[in-house]
């Protein structure tokens, strides 16, 4: 059984979900459940195939249990992956419907493992130039998507200073996916309303 302090300790509870313990693994998942659900529904507009990726995502957390960094943060690693898993769905749907439209919309040319890390690192960094109060206010915010009033409670600030922080936040981390160019361009659109919706 996870109590709340424990919630709040995810070192604690990857370094637990390494060695097998599936309370621990439960905890992460209902943290960061629906703020992934939303995002992905956002991008696929269907609640089954929103899930499925879920789903999988989940799986395979629980599969490389034991290669994940506890010293950092899980958030950036579920998001990617979540990410990549919505781009190749999108492309295997289109590709069902068109051909055409998959050659205008993505490209086929990625490199699936390097682009992913390369995604990664990027979000890592983005996120490492912020201050620890805007860190904080991402995590809550976007990572495990708290409403304004969750965060403010949770980090005795008002509502105000929440949604600047986060407007902030947003604009640090457009201007540093700007000057550091990762995705194809076919990609940019879905990877900026991905991470920033």
């Amino acid at each position: 059984m996870i109590n709340l302090p424990e919630i709040h300790d995810e070192r604690g509870l990857l370094l637990r979900m390494s060695g097998n313990d599936q309370s621990a693994f439960k905890a992460l998942y209902d943290k960061y459940h629906h703020a992934l659900y939303r995002k992905t529904y956002f991008i696929l507009k269907s609640a089954g195939e929103t899930e499925d990726i879920i789903q999988e995502v989940f799986i395979t957390l629980w599969e490389k249990r034991k290669d994940i960094d506890a010293e950092k943060p899980l958030g950036p690693w579920l998001f990617t992956v979540t990410f990549n898993r919505t781009v190749n769905h999108l492309k295997k749907s289109l590709r069902e419907k068109s051909r055409l439209q998959v050659a205008l919309l993505l490209s086929d040319n990625e490199s699936g493992v390097h682009l992913e890390e390369a995604r990664l690192q990027l979000l890592e960094a983005a996120i490492s130039q912020l201050s620890p109060q805007k860190k904080k206010v991402f995590q809550l915010c976007k990572l495990e998507g708290k409403t304004y009033e969750e965060t403010s409670l949770l980090m005795g600030i008002s509502k105000y200073t929440v949604k600047e922080y986060l407007s902030e936040v947003m604009a640090s981390l457009r201007e540093y996916a700007r000057k550091h160019p990762v995705y194809d361009t076919s990609l940019t659109l879905i990877a900026f309303l991905y991470f920033i919706h």
